[in-house]
């Protein structure tokens, strides 16, 4: 099913990580084949008479073959995904008193537990699940432990406690690096136990696997810059949050406004990485060019520069409003 976004919205590479990684997660369940609707809230949902049909067709099936563990799974996610959580752990719980499926019914149960913001609950399924995983032959690349060390550092995270989602968000990463939502959950506690630099850090990898589409990673490097002091940094945050939101305009006249700030090798990449959106490939291709001026082994530049530059001709230098080529990018600024 093809994806629509409004014409003033930029497109989501999130939404393709989450499958992929729902879609892992399945393949390694096998027993239980559980259909990936946590994923929906990145994607838009199928319309209410779609989910309404599959719905009852499930129902019927596990009301005419009661033993039939894959169908009640699925039952149990699309409770979920319809927000009746209460009837959702009921069939998880029917599940789990199987002896089959335990840990994939564990983690959706947990989910459910999400869903009606009881945290206790919700943390105690998180942490069986990691007690039964981290024991296995697979531990250091299993999809299910790391889903957990996430819900647990997600609990830490509602409950107030950053320095404990930390040690779960780690453990989550150590098992999957390229989690985009464990690194932006994880830049977000190091910005509250102050740890700026390491913030910033995760934050902006997260940015980079996602870099338009996904506002949240930029407000918290924009809270993250702004509270270590770093004002163009911050305001280039916001201004690609806007970009992600759909405030194409909004983000084109905040990223101008820093082209000759500290901010200017981002600010550049942001104003290409706009262009090329709109199918402006020149426009997109002259602040690539700005921007490799700038620091020459920028990856977003050299990437963005090898996608624009087969189909725009050679330009002549960056237009008069971009940051002189001897501006040099500031402290805080990484390569993304």
């Amino acid at each position: 099913m093809k994806l629509r976004v409004p014409s003033d919205r930029l497109p989501s590479d999130r939404d393709l990580t989450r499958w992929i990684k729902r879609l892992a997660l399945i393949l390694v369940v096998g027993v239980i084949a559980f259909t990936a609707f946590y994923a929906i809230d990145r994607w838009r949902p199928a319309t209410p008479q779609i989910v309404d049909q599959r719905l009852a067709t499930l129902e019927q099936t596990v009301r005419e073959n009661p033993t039939d563990i894959a169908s009640r799974g699925q039952l149990a996610d699309t409770y979920v995904a319809k927000g009746r959580f209460l009837d959702a752990i009921d069939q998880y719980n029917q599940i789990i008193a199987t002896g089959k499926a335990v840990e994939q019914a564990t983690l959706g149960r947990a989910s459910a537990y999400m869903g009606l913001n009881d945290l206790d609950k919700a943390g105690a399924d998180f942490k069986a699940v990691v007690d039964t995983a981290i024991g296995g032959e697979m531990a250091n690349s299993d999809p299910k432990l790391a889903t957990a060390y996430f819900g647990l550092g997600n609990v830490a995270m509602k409950q107030s406690r950053p320095a404990d989602a930390i040690v779960w968000l780690e453990k989550a990463l150590s098992i999957t690096r390229s989690d985009a939502d464990a690194m932006y959950l994880i830049g977000q506690a190091f910005t509250q136990t102050g740890e700026f630099e390491k913030a910033v850090a995760t934050l902006r990898a997260a940015s980079a696997f996602v870099p338009v589409g996904w506002a949240e990673p930029y407000l918290a490097l924009a809270d993250a810059y702004a509270k270590s002091g770093n004002a163009s940094e911050a305001e280039w945050a916001g201004a690609m949050a806007d970009l992600s939101n759909g405030k194409s305009a909004q983000a084109e006249q905040r990223l101008k406004a820093i082209l000759k700030s500290p901010a200017a090798l981002d600010a550049n990449v942001g104003l290409a990485i706009l262009y090329e959106f709109k199918g402006d490939t020149t426009s997109a291709a002259t602040y690539y060019r700005a921007a490799l001026a700038i620091d020459p082994t920028n990856s977003s530049a050299r990437l963005g520069m090898g996608r624009v530059a087969p189909v725009v001709p050679a330009a002549t230098g960056a237009p008069a409003t971009a940051a002189p080529a001897t501006t040099a990018p500031s402290a805080g600024s990484s390569k993304p």
